[in-house]
């Protein structure tokens, strides 16, 4: 054989499809992993490929518009009901993970809560929803089982009418949803399993004044660019071990305060890592308006309240946060954590010849850390 046609074999060789000669059950997870437009495409690649895809939206369904950039919308609103039909088989399995991503400002209440209500029919135990715009979502899941199109049945005698789509919901990521006060107030009773909830962005319909959860480990709330509208908002969840809080404060609407030891709130005695950032938007505002100061006193009183919720944490992370969110007036104390080893202060305040820290350092005695992030003085 002369070496040209030796080199062609050679290549031939390297161009074998080695992914194609992985078992079933290690395509599946790899197509798991994409959107799910992107795996219906892969059933053109080969014979082999042809099904692979159908095993895998029995467990997995991503309707992501970032897909269908380009096209008209129309071709997403018919994928999304093709991928979420209104009927399914009783013995249909149930979802290992449901995600929804929206991006376009055309994308309708009742669009996006049938496919909602779709995708919580099968169960899921992971739930992704995002928006990009914070008029088209609403997150209603004693909702989830009714369908105003047609007459429905006593779905209470099923077990339906309020942990019933939810039932194995364990992980929960919101973006840019609007939510009722009720669904976090009553997290327990909706998602009796629940371990992770993450709400970004979020829009409430009235005010919110506790989330509540026996189960949960995981907490994530980040809301930025609104401020939350309670006068005393409550954490209960004795089984937390990771908390993460940005809050804006200082704008035009009323001040969330946070409730700590001082108003009867039960300490988070098993959160190990928390990260709470707090942002003053105040500073766009005309002097003027500035008659809120009272109202931003209180939340930052409120903050170092609510740190003594937190007595055994061990890493700690805070940002924006000011002498007074940091230390009690009378004393200048910080609040005891004595089994903190890290913390991490981020664009904070410590006052006038960083008179903050001796404060810290007396009531956290077994601190090996101390970050100091643009912080001021």
């Amino acid at each position: 054989m002369d070496s040209s046609k030796r080199r062609r074999v050679e290549q031939h060789d390297d161009a074998t499809d080695r992914l194609g000669d992985l078992p079933d059950c290690l395509l599946h997870d790899i197509l798991s992993r994409l959107g799910s437009r992107q795996t219906v495409q892969t059933s053109l690649l080969s014979r082999r490929w042809r099904h692979l895809w159908r095993d895998v939206l029995r467990g997995n369904v991503i309707v992501n518009e970032s897909e269908f950039a380009g096209e008209q919308w129309e071709r997403f609103e018919d994928f999304a009901d093709h991928v979420l039909p209104a009927s399914i088989p009783t013995e249909t399995p149930h979802l290992d993970a449901f995600g929804l991503n929206l991006v376009s400002q055309r994308v309708t209440y009742s669009c996006s809560g049938r496919w909602i209500r779709r995708g919580l029919r099968r169960c899921p135990a992971a739930v992704d929803i995002r928006t990009a715009h914070d008029v088209t979502v609403s997150w209603q899941p004693h909702w989830s089982c009714l369908d105003g199109s047609r007459p429905q049945p006593d779905v209470s005698a099923a077990g339906l009418c309020a942990a019933g789509f939810t039932r194995r919901l364990t992980k929960l990521h919101l973006v840019g949803v609007g939510m009722s006060a009720t669904f976090l107030e009553d997290l327990g009773t909706y998602c009796p399993v629940l371990e992770d909830l993450h709400i970004e962005n979020f829009r409430m319909m009235d005010d919110l004044v506790c989330i509540a959860s026996p189960t949960l480990r995981n907490l994530a709330l980040v809301q930025l660019r609104d401020h939350l509208a309670s006068a005393n908002l409550r954490i209960t969840a004795p089984l937390l071990v990771r908390l993460r809080l940005e809050l804006a404060y200082g704008g035009l609407n009323r001040h969330c305060v946070v409730a700590g030891l001082a108003t009867g709130a039960e300490p988070l005695a098993l959160v190990r890592e928390a990260l709470i950032r707090l942002t003053d938007t105040s500073h766009h505002l005309q002097r003027s308006e500035r008659r809120r100061k009272k109202g931003k006193l209180e939340f930052l009183t409120s903050m170092r309240a609510f740190l003594a919720l937190l007595p055994n944490s061990v890493k700690l992370h805070l940002a924006g946060f000011t002498t007074t969110a940091l230390l009690e007036e009378e004393s200048q104390e910080f609040p005891v954590l004595h089994r903190l080893k890290t913390l991490i202060l981020e664009r904070c305040d410590l006052g006038v010849e960083f008179q903050a820290l001796p404060g810290i350092f007396q009531n956290t005695s077994d601190l090996e850390k101390l970050g100091l992030h643009h912080c001021t003085v």
